[in-house]
């Protein structure tokens, strides 16, 4: 990809398409949503950020919406009879998490309309995930929006599974729609039983042009049909693991959007999941040193 390719000089423009919600942590609650977490990290890193989800009527979906206005993206919730999505946060001892969702809320119902439409046209990059699919409603709204996408522009699947809120279908609908995937060492088994695909095949066959795959502890390696960058992880004083990968993702994706080597971009990310993981929860805000070469 050919350096400024996708935001011709200007603010990258990025939009999330999915679930937000309160994770809730023992001891508080913080707003979060795998897209929602991606799309913040990606105004951090000086792209102009929207986030299309929605809410209930209800005090929880007034204060998520005020939260995260409050962080600079622009969130597009349309509020609806259902209630507003929680998730349940319980963390193991090494810091990772364990995730239970509720059941028939907001995100659940995502709408479709001509705003969206709109935004989808107007993005350079176009983030979604599969939890918000678990819902027809939702997977029908994402879809279409991505049908409506501009020339040039460039789609990111963050399979991101849980629980059991996925099928064989939805998974191969969503890579045949991506140019860019993102999943963790845990998912790559389970995607290559479940498509009956290698791990080596994964991008001829969807025809996609590069993968993260995050792997813990260990690193990350980024792949494409030409190369592999595999790198261990930034050294950090870990609180948790929460939307680590998502502020990795981010990292990645706007500066390797922006021109920035593979190999580069994927410290840049590292250093910034490393961050995260040394504080609680994934909405972390970054200090200036791992935001500025970015916006350069």
């Amino acid at each position: 990809m050919s350096s400024k390719q996708a935001n011709k000089g200007g603010p990258i423009k990025t939009l999330s398409i999915g679930e937000i919600l309160w994770d809730i942590f023992p001891d508080k609650k913080v707003w979060g949503g795998a897209p929602a977490n991606f799309i913040f990290h990606t105004a951090q890193m000086g792209a102009q950020a929207t986030a299309y989800s929605a809410v209930g009527d209800d005090d929880l979906g007034r204060e998520i919406t005020q939260a995260v206005q409050d962080c600079g993206i622009h969130l597009k919730a349309p509020i609806l009879k259902y209630p507003t999505g929680v998730v349940d946060i319980t963390l193991n001892d090494d810091g990772s998490a364990n995730y239970a969702f509720n059941s028939n809320c907001a995100w659940d119902y995502i709408p479709q309309s001509a705003e969206l439409l709109e935004l989808s046209s107007e993005a350079d990059l176009i983030a979604f995930g599969s939890l918000a699919q678990r819902s027809e409603v939702s997977r029908k709204t994402i879809h279409h929006a991505l049908s409506q996408r501009k020339s040039g522009s460039k789609v990111l699947f963050d399979i991101n599974l849980r629980q059991n809120f996925y099928s064989a279908e939805v998974i191969h609908q969503s890579l045949n729609a991506c140019d860019f995937l993102k999943l963790n060492e845990e998912e790559l088994p389970i995607i290559c039983d479940l498509l009956k695909v290698g791990k080596e095949e994964i991008l001829s066959t969807f025809n996609i042009q590069l993968m993260i795959l995050t792997l813990g502890s260990r690193g990350s390696s980024i792949i494409t049909d030409k190369e592999t960058s595999s790198m261990p992880a930034s050294p950090c004083k870990l609180v948790d693991t929460v939307g680590a990968g998502d502020s990795f993702t981010a990292c990645f994706m706007i500066h390797y959007l922006n021109g920035m080597p593979i190999e580069q971009a994927q410290k840049q990310a590292s250093e910034v999941a490393a961050y995260v993981c040394s504080h609680s929860g994934a909405t972390v805000e970054l200090p200036e040193e791992l935001r500025a070469t970015a916006c350069s």
